[in-house]
């Protein structure tokens, strides 16, 4: 993918802005790739196929879900063949703002926020990834919300630890794990009531 770069956030410094998929940037700033294949952005040695697939389906089907808000990706292109997502992209990821200090040019940005986590909240969606880097702003300054994978419902709560493998980096989950399964509305109650995310002034609990 000559015409693409890898995209990363901002965390003392450039970092690796995800484990699951390779995310790109298309040179011309325009479109972002999620790249559910084998790469070298991130060398994940716990990913296998059927993890591939099972993280795409999830980010396929919460894109399918939430079709209707106009704060989800304007998908471009899916890709079941390639696994590949594209949508289109400002070059105003809501991390870097932070970082660089543009992000008061949003106005209302954190409304804005807040208005999104509500709105899953109020339809039993549960975003565990509820993090700077996976928002975004479009040319009208509307907030984006991408990573949706990281979101489940009833019916999806309980996940099952296997398919957790590629995230696992401290034993942030332990806690929450029973019988084998993890209680991912616990995870996100916690991830929000203690900032996890960093959130600037921790507004989402104001």
């Amino acid at each position: 993918m000559l015409d693409w770069n890898n995209f990363y956030k901002y965390k003392q410094g450039l970092a690796v802005a995800n484990m699951l998929y390779q995310p790109l940037v298309h040179k011309d700033n325009t479109a972002f790739c999620m790249n559910w294949n084998a790469n070298n952005y991130f060398v994940n040695e716990s990913m296998t196929d059927d993890l591939y697939n099972f993280w795409f389906n999830k980010e396929v089907e919460y894109i399918n879900k939430l079709k209707d808000k106009k704060y989800i990706p304007e998908i471009i292109d899916i890709d079941t063949t390639t696994r590949q997502i594209k949508f289109k992209w400002y070059g105003k990821s809501l991390n870097a703002m932070i970082e660089n200090n543009q992000i008061d040019s949003i106005p209302d940005w954190k409304n804005k926020i807040k208005t999104i986590k509500e709105d899953l909240e109020q339809q039993n969606i549960f975003k565990i990834n509820m993090y700077p880097h996976t928002f975004y702003f479009d040319d009208n300054n509307e907030a984006h919300i991408m990573d949706l994978y990281g979101c489940t419902d009833t019916a999806s709560r309980y996940l099952d630890i296997k398919y957790l493998k590629p995230l696992i980096r401290n034993n942030r989950f332990d806690k929450f794990i029973v019988n084998d399964q993890l209680d991912t509305h616990e995870l996100y109650n916690e991830t929000i009531k203690t900032n996890y995310a960093e959130w600037p002034g921790d507004f989402l609990n104001a």
